[in-house]
């Protein structure tokens, strides 16, 4: 299917010369349907996580407090779309210059990462919507890079990270136990030949047009560093398989998200730029880099969005500073 420049192009153009016109605020209000940024006075590094859950914007993202290895994983949320943010915990901890992964149910939220304090243990737990529970380490299996959560609409989550030999990894996390034994478990795992530097991106594509379902998004290990796109079946395959056509590479973990009849890949380029891709209902996918390579961004990017939530992304800006925009 031709690419072609409609509407998500002009809107893409939009989100950036706005964000790059604020790229000094400190907070602004946002305006629901125009493109919007705050830049917020909370600072570290990686990439940020999102989810939409109510009213609730959850976000996770590894901080400035603590050692490299592990710095401090900061939970919380905001009902004002990132102006203003309620830590609910900041007990776990994350390498630097990594992070979390979130994906909402409806009623709370689910948090997973590489435990820095647990030799970067993948690990997970539920929060409520008042309390954090059902907290596991999954014991013997570890990633140096920030993971990705989806769910399929269906009862079933995802979880995907790349391992220590840099292969792309997806598990089912199962969620069964949670009120009976208080645990989470992570089964069906699948080790793909694919490689990464990074962590890869998760979404469900439901947006009337490709309905791709589970995507899965990867930077390539090869010298340009072409993100890699592909639909991850639940026999655990990979097909639909795609990449970004762009100028440059990326250098971090992307970001995913849908809407409008759209697929979305954000991502940090190595020219140091935000860029956002997108595909217009292509069934295999085919992206197109439609951005300037601007805001600067200092690590990977974060997203959320579909056909029932607001489409955000996040990243740390070049002073570190965490940046919530919404188009």
């Amino acid at each position: 299917m031709e690419l072609r420049p409609i509407t998500g192009r002009r809107r893409i153009a939009a989100l950036v010369t706005t964000v790059t016109a604020v790229a000094g605020a400190m907070v602004l209000a946002l305006t629901p349907g125009t493109a919007s940024a705050v830049t917020t006075w909370h600072t570290g590094s990686g990439r940020p996580a999102l989810a939409v859950v109510g009213n609730r914007l959850y976000v996770a993202w590894a901080g400035s407090s603590g050692t490299a290895a592990a710095k401090e994983l900061v939970f919380g949320y905001s009902t004002n779309q990132g102006a203003d943010i309620v830590k609910l915990d900041s007990t776990e901890h994350v390498p630097q210059d990594e992070g979390a992964a979130i994906d909402g149910d409806g009623t709370g939220a689910y948090v997973a990462w590489p435990a820095g304090d647990n030799g970067d243990t993948l690990t997970a737990f539920y929060y409520s919507g008042t309390a954090k529970t059902c907290r596991t380490a999954f014991t013997g299996v570890t990633s140096p890079h920030a993971p990705a959560l989806v769910n399929d609409r269906a009862g079933n989550r995802y979880l995907a990270w790349t391992d220590p030999s840099g292969h792309v990894n997806v598990g089912r996390l199962d969620s069964s136990g949670c009120a009976t034994t208080h645990t989470l478990a992570l089964t069906d795992r699948h080790t793909f030949a694919d490689t990464s530097p990074a962590g890869p991106a998760l979404m469900f594509d439901e947006s009337g047009s490709s309905n791709l379902g589970v995507v899965i998004a990867w930077t390539g290990t090869d010298p340009a560093h072409t993100l890699d796109v592909a639909t991850y079946n639940s026999n655990g395959t990979l097909t639909a398989r795609s990449h970004v056509t762009s100028p440059v590479g990326a250098t971090d973990g992307p970001g995913l998200s849908s809407a409008d009849s759209d697929v979305y890949i954000g991502f940090r380029g190595t020219d140091g730029g935000f860029h956002l891709a997108y595909s217009e209902g292509c069934n295999p996918t085919c992206f197109n880099d439609a951005s300037s390579g601007n805001p600067q961004a200092s690590g990977g990017i974060g997203m959320v969005g579909g056909y029932r939530v607001a489409n955000l992304w996040s990243y740390f800006d070049a002073t570190g500073h965490l940046v919530i925009s919404h188009f």
